[in-house]
């Protein structure tokens, strides 16, 4: 038989998408020359933002204005040229939760410390001193609430690379800038990069925390890293709590805007149940974002199931046919990729659920989801 052909026969037999064969993205900015004009007195410095572990972060401890900005640089000056034309920058604010506080109006969820208005510029002066003159704007963003970021850029001929925020979205006592910021060769595309959208429990489990207990650590990166050394994938945690399939329907298209990548996971459900939402309506708001995405040329994956609850019944009552829902999609959209089976996992092992029977406990039902959410990814896509 002729190679392609096999190849070709062998991908339809396993189902499997030749398309999510994404190519790596080197993170080039780890350990990199690190500077900024107010590190807390010592105590929040620089070399946060880009050492391994997420659980520290660069902190200007002011807050910002455009007279007086709070800025970030690092110097590319020692990464080979050819690996930073095409770069994708990405930022985490994790002193914040929510990935949109202002979109939860059943509490008010403040904000600590996030970037409000800012740009990313860059320096072509040789590295060592950081340059006094000579930036150049690449990009500018105005009134951000989000607590991340990723930006696809060309900085080819450039050896410098800085964030500069000069004002800042918080609450009493940390309206300063606090963040960890990577830069990836996206020379080969931009595909290796994760967006999982959600409720409560992607908030709490999705975040670049090692959750370092019993059954394992690491972030969603490093657990992929772990069986696929060549990859580290970026990854943005879009997980609010209290919010429901229609208000990811709502806000799909303004999400899908702002990410570069590949690979969008969306994963309602537990509200929707709660509330006792009519099924028909659970799948047109899936079927809407389902939509979305394919439209935007990115690959969505969804959840088999919703998480199981041992304590609220309206879940347990409403959470099987809203469940059923996710089959109806599966089988409309055959370019929807299957994600965990969340319900039978916590059905199966509830000392993985905390004390309200509703979100994992912390750390290791947390690190559960999120483990799951990795070995799936590993089969979907690398």
């Amino acid at each position: 038989m002729n190679k392609n052909l096999l190849i070709v026969f062998v991908l339809l037999l396993c189902g499997c998408n030749a398309k999510n064969k994404v190519v790596p993205m080197e993170r080039i900015s780890t350990g990199l020359p690190a500077y900024t004009n107010n590190d807390c007195g010592g105590q929040r410095p620089a070399a946060f933002a880009n050492n391994t572990n997420y659980g520290d972060s660069w902190r200007a401890c002011f807050s910002p204005s455009k007279n007086s900005p709070a800025w970030l640089a690092y110097d590319m000056s020692g990464v080979s040229p050819e690996k930073r034309k095409n770069v994708i920058v990405v930022w985490y604010n994790e002193d914040t939760s929510a990935y949109d506080h202002t979109l939860i109006t059943a509490v008010k969820d403040p904000a600590y410390n996030i970037p409000k208005d800012y740009v990313i510029e860059v320096n072509k002066e040789k590295g060592g001193a950081v340059p006094k003159d000579g930036w150049v704007k690449l990009a500018e963003v105005n009134n951000n609430t989000f607590h991340s970021r990723q930006h696809a850029l060309n900085i080819e001929g450039y050896n410098w690379i800085r964030m500069a925020a000069t004002a800042s979205d918080g609450t009493g006592g940390n309206y300063d800038i606090s963040l960890n910021m990577d830069i990836y060769n996206s020379s080969g595309g931009a595909g290796d990069s994760w967006l999982f959208i959600g409720d409560s429990i992607t908030q709490m489990s999705m975040h670049h925390q090692a959750f370092e207990n019993k059954n394992g650590k690491g972030t969603f990166a490093e657990l992929i890293n772990s069986k696929k050394p060549a990859y580290f994938p970026i990854q943005e945690n879009a997980g609010t709590g209290y919010m429901k399939s229609s208000d990811g329907a709502a806000n799909i298209e303004k999400w899908l805007e702002m990410f570069p990548g590949e690979f969008v996971v969306i994963a309602y459900g537990t509200n929707d149940a709660w509330s006792g939402m009519d099924p028909d309506t659970f799948y047109n708001n899936y079927e809407i974002m389902v939509k979305a995405v394919i439209k935007a040329g990115k690959t969505v994956i969804i959840p088999r199931s919703m998480p199981y609850s041992s304590t609220i019944k309206e879940i347990q009552e409403f959470g099987p046919e809203l469940n059923k829902q996710f089959v109806k999609i599966f089988k409309k959209y055959p370019k929807v990729l299957k994600g965990p089976d969340f319900w039978k996992y916590y059905k199966e092992n509830p000392s993985m659920l905390s004390q309200d029977g509703v979100h994992p406990s912390w750390p290791e039902g947390l690190f559960m989801f999120r483990k799951m959410w990795a070995e799936e990814a590993v089969k979907i896509a690398y």
